[in-house]
């Protein structure tokens, strides 16, 4: 699972040196291969030139003059430009040596973005590294133009975004887990980094428990007085209390179990977290209070759309984290994960009956809230009267025709 294709750019910025040392600790422990990328813009410059001739002063407003002028500037980028590559790329190609890691070294001209995204494209590396932020930093961007947009669109390998010196040592390699297949790519890849670096694993799920209760009172005040009546707020609000809210933290503590089992077969020491708000400042929040040398996120989450270039909460951490930002593709073949041994509990006909009449988007939620309610009271099968003993807790009513 480590990795045998690396590229990494490098513009002689201090994220640019940290991404290569990264770039080159990530190489398979020595047994892969480094591509070392520099990007000048000399077109750019000799267009930006073209645009001041205008404004020269008039001595230097003859055409023989102009000519060159030009032909210095021509030189002194093109020629200048070369040599602060090859200065560039160099450091990084003794490291490689020293490690004994095949080195390329590859220098090309254009826009900084537009070129990198190319190359990537022609040569499909198995792990881009880029500095997050280059000689343009400010504390008001804290991702770079060149680094979002290639986290935008080069959406078929896994890319690192670094930040802070690479080091794993007391570190440990946090995971966002949700229990799609992008993000068991994620945690398989991230369990493989902190096996292979010897530091501990955190697994992190978050459920958000409390979106309804801000946006109930908005639908509420939308609505006119009788179709508040038939919406029934007050049994809406408690279906998600007692049966959907508990369903979703069981829904997502058992994807975490699952993905701890996936760890532990990988060889990583793993601790498991579920937390509940919104997903991305808790694992921002997680991540940091753990002192993560590394976050890994899974490109796309359990609600991707067609179409869509990156899951929300991963651009956002990638954004505004304070570490090492790896962001996993989803891979052509879904990760195997370990299903977890548990007894199954019978349910009635009638029981079964009662659920089906709880709205399909809730159902599975609310059959994990019942079958946790069986089991906490050792009962060895559902029946109608636990179903209705669940709905009677959440306020949905249980008289004899009544449903959940």
């Amino acid at each position: 699972m480590m990795y045998q294709q690396i590229f990494v750019g490098v513009d002689g910025s201090p994220c640019s040196d940290m991404a290569g040392d990264a770039a080159l600790a990530l190489t398979a422990g020595g047994r892969g291969r480094c591509t070392g990328c520099h990007v000048y813009a000399a077109r750019m410059h000799r267009q930006r030139f073209e645009d001041m001739e205008p404004g020269l002063p008039g001595q230097y407003q003859e055409e023989e003059r102009l000519d060159d002028l030009r032909a210095t500037h021509d030189d002194l980028i093109s020629g200048g430009m070369a040599l602060i590559s090859d200065a560039y790329l160099a450091p990084l190609a003794e490291k490689a040596a020293a490690q004994g890691i095949p080195f390329e070294p590859v220098i090309a001209e254009g826009r900084g973005y537009v070129e990198v995204l190319r190359l990537i494209r022609e040569r499909r590396p198995d792990l881009a590294v880029l500095g997050a932020t280059g000689h343009g930093q400010t504390p008001e961007v804290p991702l770079g133009g060149l680094a979002e947009r290639v986290l935008l669109y080069a959406g078929t390998g896994d890319l690192l975004l670094v930040r802070r010196p690479w080091s794993l040592k007391n570190r440990p390699v946090v995971v966002g887990v949700d229990g799609s297949d992008a993000s068991y790519a994620a945690l398989e890849r991230a369990a493989s980094i902190a096996a292979a670096h010897d530091t501990p694993l955190e697994a992190v799920a978050v459920y958000d428990p409390f979106f309804h209760s801000a946006v109930f009172p908005v639908i509420a005040g939308a609505l006119p007085e009788e179709a508040q009546r038939r919406f029934n707020f007050p049994a809406q609000e408690q279906l998600h209390d007692e049966i959907i809210d508990r369903g979703l933290e069981h829904l997502y503590r058992r994807n975490l179990e699952r993905g701890a089992a996936l760890a532990q077969a990988l060889g990583a020491r793993v601790h498991t977290a579920v937390v509940a708000g919104r997903v991305c400042p808790q694992v921002h929040h997680y991540a940091a209070a753990r002192g993560a040398g590394l976050l890994v996120l899974g490109r796309y989450g359990l609600h991707r759309e067609e179409g869509s270039l990156i899951g929300s909460n991963t651009l956002n951490l990638a954004r505004m984290s304070t570490t090492n930002v790896l962001v996993v593709a989803p891979r052509e073949t879904p990760v195997t994960v370990p299903d977890l041994p548990r007894d199954a509990i019978p349910w009635t006909p009638e029981a079964e009956q009662v659920l089906s009449r709880v709205p399909p988007f809730a159902r599975k939620m609310a059959r994990m809230a019942v079958e946790e309610h069986v089991r906490a009271r050792g009962l060895s099968r559902v029946t109608e009267d636990a179903v209705r003993d669940v709905a009677r807790r959440s306020g949905r009513g249980g008289g004899q025709d009544a449903g959940p």
